[in-house]
């Protein structure tokens, strides 16, 4: 990389950190140009000489904060068996997206077009703590013997209705009223959900089906 291309990603950088630390501040709504100009101490007409538009710019910031976010879940997963670790990764995903709730509010935005990375890459987005809970659930007994991917991804799906719901009537209603109910009520819906998969597949192993 020359020093010309350098200096390109290092103003790039400076753009995407002020646009970061402007959502983390007051949310995604309040992004603007100007305001991620003044912050970069660049004069915000130039954001387009480093980047396709605006959208890209904020696409590449949600990108990066949820890449952020996998990795410090990924960092505090415990548990020894594969349950535990799934309870756990419920419990920090609840907690990381509570605690930063502008950061969350970028991925409920229905003014991005995500269509950037289908065209960008082919693939449309993901969140990277998605890949994490569907390795986790791939561990399960119940999973791993069968070797059913298709079932750890539509448990992964459901997993992830059930977070984004409950953040959602915690972060805009208050509802419920602290964090360790919201949290509570999170991982009574997993272990219920995880009962259910464990149950299914003890009626449909061979021996264990009722007599007449």
């Amino acid at each position: 990389m020359d020093r010309k291309e350098i200096k390109k990603e290092r103003t790039r950088r400076y753009f995407l950190d002020a646009a970061k630390e402007i959502i983390r501040a007051e949310g995604v709504s309040a992004l603007t140009t100007k305001k991620i100009g003044d912050r970069a101490a660049y004069s915000y007409a130039s954001i387009y000489n480093y980047f396709e538009n605006f959208n890209e710019l904020v696409c590449l910031c949600l990108e990066e904060m949820a890449a952020e976010c996998a990795q410090r879940v990924r960092e505090r997963l415990c548990g020894d068996r594969p349950r535990e670790r799934i309870l756990s990764f419920a419990r920090l995903m609840i907690e990381e997206n509570a605690a930063n709730p502008h950061v969350y509010s970028v991925f409920l935005s229905t003014d991005i077009d995500y269509s950037y990375f289908q065209r960008r890459d082919g693939h449309p987005f993901a969140h990277p703590a998605y890949a994490l809970l569907l390795s986790e659930l791939e561990h399960l007994p119940t999973l791993r013997e069968n070797k059913d991917g298709d079932a750890a991804r539509m448990l992964a799906d459901i997993l992830t209705y059930v977070f984004h719901a409950k953040l959602h009537f915690y972060i805009r209603y208050g509802t419920p009223a602290s964090l360790d109910r919201l949290c509570e009520e999170v991982l009574a819906e997993t272990n219920f959900i995880l009962d259910g998969v464990e149950q299914k597949s003890a009626r449909t192993l061979p021996g264990t089906a009722a007599c007449g």
